[in-house]
């Protein structure tokens, strides 16, 4: 039963997650831009910018996909507005082009200039503009926005809705806080992390398990009361009869909704940590035990042919998610349930495995190693903490 809460729980929350993935005067510091930050870009009439320059040069697959897109944004005190592609802009006073990938960010700050965002490139129609003195043009990493102008910490996880973009730079001040003054390799860093958080959250899964158990124990009682009414009785008779077999037990017909509760707190933490993991370029280069870049994802061969959701990479991370996955899908027992819906259960739970290993294989290898340790972490709880 329990661990039929916390798949319920990794389904609603992978929806959620697919759902989130399917969306993302003066000169600072006192310089002017310099002619070898832009010069290289410009042609007798004008500059451009290639967003190839910006985009993530590996490529994804799958709902990993988003990784190799660019956005544009116009920034100022006020917010961050996305601009379509095909947009032409002349940029104001305090006002700030910016064209982010998943770890650099294009910077402009030229007031009077003459901008198209196009699907290839930005074009800076009157390059006169990027030698002027209050001129900043410059590529950066998404850790330096904040130094540079405090309202382009706007764009860090734009894509998100407001206070989950808050909540993922929370998160990511404390993977930093990690690093910077306990465990200096990343690997390590998202172990840590894992458990500290299943601490956390531990009153919330003790919580969501004990409503999970209470329906479990409602569904044996209504179960036979239900299907005898459903076989002798229709319309207004059936519908009377069914709403007293629920008073009787003293519970609404939406009593099976009680435990999601407990997941619409644990949904925003994860969304958070996935945007985190997948968005810091201080992960890129480092290694953990066989991955050689917890950035990406951990590949260890390639394919001749390209499977689609998947790629033609081999990597190994996601068949360790699935392996524990499978094993608590093996442990998984419910005394409160008729041995027919525990074996439909326990079938939902393998299909929804092979579900996790489809969209998780194309993703960064921090994150399916976070999500692994999540599923061995929850199996330990199940077996240490007693309810």
């Amino acid at each position: 039963m329990r661990f039929v809460v916390y798949r319920i729980d990794t389904f609603i929350k992978t929806c959620l997650l697919i759902f989130i993935f399917l969306f993302s005067s003066s000169i600072i510091g006192g310089e002017s831009v310099e002619s070898s930050d832009i010069s290289h870009y410009c042609q007798e009439s004008h500059c451009v910018v290639s967003n190839a320059d910006i985009a993530e040069d590996k490529e994804f697959f799958g709902l990993a996909l988003y990784y190799n897109q660019v956005s544009a944004y116009m920034v100022d005190a006020s917010g961050a507005n996305r601009l379509e592609e095909q947009s032409e802009i002349i940029l104001k006073e305090k006002q700030w082009f910016v064209l982010t990938g998943r770890f650099k960010v294009l910077l402009i700050k030229s007031p009077g200039l003459a901008i198209k965002f196009t699907d290839t490139n930005i074009l800076l129609q009157n390059k006169q503009q990027v030698w002027r003195s209050d001129s900043f043009i410059k590529i950066v990493t998404k850790p330096e926005l904040t130094a540079i102008a405090s309202e382009l910490d706007q764009i860090r996880y734009a894509h998100l809705f407001g206070p989950l973009a808050w909540l993922s730079k929370q998160v990511e001040f404390i993977l930093l806080g990690l690093q910077a003054n306990f465990v200096s390799n990343w690997g390590m860093v998202v172990i840590v992390f894992s458990v500290l958080l299943k601490l956390l959250l531990l009153p919330v899964s003790v919580m969501t398990v004990q409503y999970q158990r209470r329906v479990s124990q409602i569904q044996t009682k209504l179960a036979p009361k239900l299907a005898e009414i459903k076989a002798h009785f229709d319309g207004e008779e059936a519908h009377n009869r069914l709403m007293a077999a629920h008073a009787e037990l003293g519970v609404s017909p939406f009593y099976t909704l009680k435990p999601i509760l407990g997941s619409f707190v644990q949904i925003p933490v994860l969304i958070a940590v996935f945007n985190a993991l997948g968005e810091m370029p201080q992960l890129d280069g480092d290694s953990f035990l066989w991955m050689a870049n917890l950035a990406y994802p951990d590949v260890v061969g390639y394919l001749p042919f390209s499977i689609p959701m998947l790629g033609d990479k081999i990597s190994l991370m996601p068949f360790g998610m699935t392996v524990v996955a499978l094993i608590a899908t093996l442990l998984f027992q419910n005394r409160h349930l008729p041995e027919i819906e525990l074996k439909r259960q326990k079938r939902n739970l393998y299909l929804m495995a092979a579900v996790f290993f489809v969209l998780f294989y194309p993703f960064p290898a921090a994150m399916v190693l976070y999500w692994t340790l999540a599923n061995v972490l929850q199996i330990i709880q199940q077996k240490v903490v007693k309810i």
